[in-house]
């Protein structure tokens, strides 16, 4: 492509009074075939009208076979524009003509868009040279942005999720380098920056699925790895409850207090930097003050939730309470196995399941492990 942005492209040049019924001849006579290129403009010269043609020698070769019912056309040459009113319907039509058909077929099928930024993981391509591979990444990132026109930065996704603050590697292939944004989701917005803090927009549904739950009315809840806000938010703005959201990352807990006062809430949101091991201690006065008092508890940190169903103990009345628990649980049986899992630590702590509210795989999570989550009633044995 030259720098005025067209280069050159193969056209249907047929006259204007004959393009009408061209266009529904060829759909019939060429079915799902791709022919004419919907990405780039249509010139319209004179009395004739140009249709910019797919890049397909073959499909090229039929229409100048066809003769579809004697209607005069021509293949000709010309530059071709692209048409930036266009909207790309998946990643692989924006980069058709960009990058050849065994190459299209490596890359990720899915990536996160998260307000401005989109991330994707490559996997099959790093397989590929080096030189290459930068190559290819480079042109995927840029249409990432032309299928998301929100997006203006896209980064790659360098490592798993890892440490105490769960964050993850991220290289720059696209835009400017610049991770903080804002995210809409489910009627609320979310100011985060995506090195430092975690966010996936994956659990959209889930997080709605929490926050349209029937709460009581000023029922005290917990959100134990609250993170920049995503539950305790959807669940606040729309339920008059008292959430004490809690997160050990302090950048995570600058935002959370920022995305507090972004929302309009009819509940209450209070915020605390702190490790929720911290509760437990006879010292911390929170502790103190919240001990068997709670009506529900979120614990969204799948990775070690269940190491923590002491801390819910604690906080949970005994009279009773309701434990969202989100575990990564292997196949086959992940949610009887992350029952399983819980039944022995509340055992072990003196309390038991007196109900099964719910439970589900949330999302795949590994070819050997699932997301669940249990939604239960607690109790402990009197």
């Amino acid at each position: 492509m030259n720098r005025t942005g067209k280069e050159n492209t193969k056209f249907l040049k047929i006259k204007k009074d004959s393009a009408e019924k061209f266009l529904k001849l060829i759909k019939t006579k060429f079915s799902d075939e791709n022919i004419i290129d919907k990405r780039k403009k249509v010139i319209h010269s004179g009395a004739y009208v140009l249709f910019p043609l797919i890049k397909n020698k073959e499909n090229v070769n039929k229409l100048n076979e066809s003769n579809v019912n004697d209607l005069n056309f021509e293949i000709v040459n010309a530059k071709g524009e692209m048409d930036p009113n266009y909207k790309f319907r998946s990643l692989e039509e924006a980069l058709v003509g960009e990058l050849s058909e065994d190459i299209i077929d490596l890359i990720p099928k899915s990536y996160d868009v998260i307000g401005k930024i989109a991330i994707i993981e490559f996997d099959q391509l790093n397989s590929l040279s080096v030189d290459k591979t930068s190559l290819y990444k480079r042109k995927i990132a840029k249409a990432i942005a032309k299928v998301n026109k929100t997006v203006e930065t896209v980064y790659e996704k360098k490592s798993e999720v890892k440490g105490k603050y769960r964050l993850k590697e991220l290289q720059p292939l696209f835009g400017v380098n610049n991770p903080e944004t804002f995210h809409k989701e489910n009627n609320c917005i979310f100011k985060l920056n995506v090195k430092n803090t975690y966010f996936t927009p994956r659990l959209v549904f889930e997080r709605k699925r929490l926050s349209l739950l029937k709460f009581a009315k000023n029922e005290l809840i917990v959100d134990m790895f609250a993170g920049v806000g995503p539950i305790s938010i959807q669940i606040a703005r729309i339920n008059h409850v008292k959430i004490y959201s809690f997160d050990i990352n302090p950048t995570a807990y600058k935002y959370l207090i920022e995305n507090i006062e972004l929302n309009k809430l009819k509940g209450e949101i209070l915020a605390y930097n702190i490790d929720v091991m911290d509760l437990i201690n006879s010292s911390n006065e929170l502790g103190i003050n919240l001990k068997n008092r709670l009506d529900r508890i979120i614990m969204n940190l799948p990775e070690q939730s269940i190491n923590y169903v002491d801390i819910a103990c604690f906080l949970m009345k005994k009279t009773g309470g309701i434990l969202h628990l989100y575990q990564f649980c292997e196949k086959p049986d992940p949610i009887e196995k992350g029952i399983k899992n819980l039944i022995t630590k509340l055992n072990r702590m003196g309390w038991y399941i007196e109900e099964i509210i719910n439970s589900k795989i949330v999302k795949p999570f590994s070819p050997k492990s699932d997301l669940i989550v249990v939604d239960v009633k607690i109790k402990h044995v009197m």
